[in-house]
């Protein structure tokens, strides 16, 4: 499991590279089994997918995900990633 925001937003970087389609980034996903949306297309609030990148620990009481979300143009183009940390726990 990456241990910070940086760390994912580089291997995703090297993965899928800033200008990728949507198609490109959910095969990335597919590929590595990460839950995510589907491409969103939205006036407002943009064009984007979302995913989480969760912690697979079997022993941790509190779990760090990651939530992603991929930032694309008017042309379908990934412009930017969005990585927080999530914690899940009791």
């Amino acid at each position: 499991m990456l241990t910070n925001p940086e760390a994912v937003k580089q291997q995703l970087l090297a993965a899928v590279p800033l200008q990728s389609t949507p198609t490109q980034v959910l095969d990335y996903l597919n590929k590595r089994k990460i839950e995510h949306s589907e491409y969103l297309r939205d006036p407002v609030e943009g064009n984007s997918i979302k995913a989480i990148l969760r912690d697979q620990s079997k022993w941790s009481i509190v779990k760090m995900n990651y939530s992603i979300v991929f930032q694309f143009n008017d042309q379908d183009r990934l412009i930017a990633y969005v990585v927080r940390p999530a914690y899940t726990g009791p």
